[in-house]
């Protein structure tokens, strides 16, 4: 299923882009994969370089916040500008502020991009959320050697499609503890606001949003044969609901029953 996505996204992007080369066959699912390591740390002492060209760690990101990390490609001609322009509309979506509630960090996992470029990305996708001064949605650029270290500590798996100077990779977000561990991992190129809000309230350990929204969001639970989170307090509902109609079901059946006697 995920060597399919690759494949579409990046024969779509091959038909987009004037006189490209050729697509090279897929990557091996072994080579383009996500490997949840859900729960497990970040190594949050890796550099990168932010949209002004200073070097930061990772751990500078962290500002006892929920963090969305995007890892995609600021050249990439498709797919990653889907998935953040998804991000974007998912965040516009969103009653709560980035940067009071939550951060959101993008790494580029192509170590030739410059900060110049990050910063164009960054000045584009803040402004469509009226966020043109906020620091809170971070643009990094990196050295392979880091880049590929945080891609092995979240399991992301890609490759480098030489001819076709692209990434082949999965299109996830990667939401992080304010401690930096992996609490989730949200797939695909468009997200439910509500979705990527209770995330993040997972993610926060519920110590984000109003007591009201509080008392609300522990009511969901997240399924992971659907990949989303379901209100589980329904499946008691369900259940009841079935137990009464047995109930009432049983009391009919014995009613016709007497009435049966009453007639022999």
């Amino acid at each position: 299923m995920i060597a399919l996505a690759v494949s579409l996204a990046m024969g779509l992007a091959t038909a987009l882009a004037p006189g490209a080369p050729p697509l090279e066959p897929v990557p091996p699912d072994s080579a383009v994969d996500v490997v949840e390591r859900l729960n497990e740390s970040v190594p949050l002492g890796l550099h990168f370089t932010d949209s002004n060209g200073h070097d930061v760690q990772l751990k500078d990101r962290l500002h006892g916040r929920p963090v969305i990390l995007a890892m995609v490609y600021y050249r990439c001609p498709v797919l990653c500008g889907l998935l953040l322009k998804g991000l974007a509309n998912a965040l516009s979506g969103l009653d709560w502020k980035l940067g009071v509630e939550y951060d959101v960090v993008t790494v580029s996992l192509d170590p030739s991009e410059t900060p110049a470029l990050a910063a164009e990305k960054r000045r584009g996708y803040l402004q469509a959320l009226g966020l043109p001064g906020s620091d809170a949605w971070a643009f990094l650029t990196g050295h392979v050697d880091d880049i590929d270290t945080l891609c092995d500590a979240i399991g992301m798996r890609y490759t480098y499609l030489a001819s076709q100077r692209q990434f082949a990779h999965v299109a996830a977000l990667f939401v992080l503890t304010p401690e930096g561990r992996i609490s989730r991992y949200l797939y695909g190129v468009e997200f439910d606001p509500r979705q990527v809000k209770l995330a993040l309230f997972e993610a926060a350990g519920g110590k984000v949003g109003t007591s009201f929204e509080r008392v609300i969001l522990r009511c969901y639970r997240y399924d992971s044969k659907s990949k989303k989170y379901e209100m589980f307090i329904a499946r008691y509902f369900r259940a009841g609901g079935l137990v009464i109609l047995l109930l009432v079901g049983g009391l009919l059946f014995a009613l016709w029953r007497r009435e049966l006697r009453g007639h022999a």
